[in-house]
């Protein structure tokens, strides 16, 4: 998928922004919907939850980037962007309510990047409200991304949102007005999305909290799965091989009950997209292999006999104290009844890096290092590390130029 964004972007010629990876120069919305797509592309970044909805406020940085790029803007510009774009992206997370069977969290995404493109941009407020409304009216995004069978598209919706949002400021800086009532105005996204509007997360004189609450993921899947690898590898070691395994129990709560594990695929995942958003399948394979990793998610690991026959064993259900502890945190229980009868269990209430339990600085480092490594050599990582550490000083295009592999 990540290299399907990059031939796309490199199709029409030669543009102001760069493509990650390849070094291809390409339009700013272009690059910002490439440069996602890799952000997105192992699930492993970042998320921010609420009671209204979850998303990954991560997957919007290269909108920033990208425009920024294109406009010569300075590394302090770029990193209030950043906080600017992950701000609204979780306020509009929480005021909207969007839920998990309507409409899709990349919805906010979009309107985040227009706003965060529009300010390096150096746009005005009027020019950025119209940003706002046109990347907001066209680009409803439907639910279906993330349900059932999921397909390539899974890792593609916020990359689009990226790109939606960097066009619209485009149109913006240009004169181009949308809509006045985009959120509440007749035909606006309350009466689409069927529910008012919760002013409270807009408020003037709330403060910024979505950057520093957001939460890093520790392995290649959903959210709501995180706590439920650590509870299987922390009782792996107790409970003896998998075969003995008689039966598996997780308990969770009933949002991360429908999003990873509210349909039968979740059991029989066919794609990496399906496996990397089942709590199921996540969980059976960390108590046979003792990881969940990157490689876990090939065809051959998805057709694994001793994952199939652990995933006959395994239910999961709505546990009281987890629902109670959602969203402040993501409880998991884990129950594993030997074939003896005896029973081992284990509760997570956050997992490492969620903000209850957040990385370290080295952690993080060491978590792009073990990623990057399949792609940079170990000077150009460390060049990338330094940069991003002072990002204030670096100009951006020098910062995207460690990003590409040397040929």
């Amino acid at each position: 998928m990540p290299g399907i964004a990059r031939q796309i972007a490199a199709e029409y010629g030669v543009g102001p922004s760069t493509v990650m990876v390849s070094g291809a120069r390409t339009a700013p919305d272009l690059a910002a919907f490439a440069n996602s797509a890799m952000v997105r592309s192992f699930d492993i970044n970042d998320a921010y939850g609420s009671g209204g909805g979850v998303g990954h406020p991560s997957d919007y940085i290269p909108a920033v980037l990208a425009a920024a790029e294109a406009s010569n803007a300075d590394g302090r510009t770029v990193i209030a962007a950043i906080a600017a774009v992950y701000e609204i992206f979780g306020r509009l997370t929480d005021a909207l309510g969007l839920g998990v069977e309507g409409w899709d969290h990349v919805t906010a995404g979009a309107v985040a990047s227009a706003a965060g493109a529009g300010l390096v941009w150096g746009l005005d407020a009027g020019q950025i409200a119209n940003a706002m409304s046109l990347a907001l009216v066209p680009n409803f995004a439907l639910q279906a991304t993330r349900l059932g069978d999921l397909s390539a598209w899974k890792g593609c919706a916020a990359p689009n949102a990226c790109r939606n949002g960097v066009f619209a400021a485009r149109l913006a800086a240009r004169g181009l007005t949308g809509p006045l009532e985009p959120f509440e105005g007749r035909g606006g996204s309350a009466a689409a999305v069927g529910k008012p509007i919760d002013h409270v997360p807009l408020r003037d004189d709330r403060p910024a909290v979505v950057a520093t609450g957001a939460h890093m993921k520790k392995y290649p899947l959903g959210f709501f799965g995180q706590g439920a690898v650590d509870a299987a590898l922390a009782l792996r070691p107790r409970v003896g091989t998998a075969e003995r395994i008689r039966r598996i129990e997780v308990g969770t709560f009933e949002f991360g009950s429908r999003v990873m594990a509210g349909d039968r695929s979740k059991w029989r995942p066919q794609t990496r997209e399906s496996a990397d958003h089942s709590i199921p399948y996540a969980v059976a394979a960390a108590l046979v292999r003792g990881r969940l990793g990157i490689d876990d998610y090939t065809d051959e690991a998805l057709r694994d006999p001793a994952v199939l026959s652990l995933l006959d064993r395994l239910e999961v259900h709505v546990d009281a104290e987890c629902q109670a502890a959602w969203p402040r945190a993501i409880m998991t229980k884990l129950t594993v009844t030997r074939d003896d009868g005896s029973a081992e269990s284990v509760t997570v209430l956050a997992h490492r890096g969620h903000a209850l339990d957040p990385m370290s600085d080295a952690e993080v480092v060491d978590k792009f290092h073990s990623l990057a490594a399949r792609t940079l050599d170990s000077s150009r990582r460390q060049a990338l590390v330094s940069a991003v550490w002072d990002l204030a000083r670096v100009p951006v295009p020098d910062l995207l130029a460690l990003t590409v592999v040397a040929k």
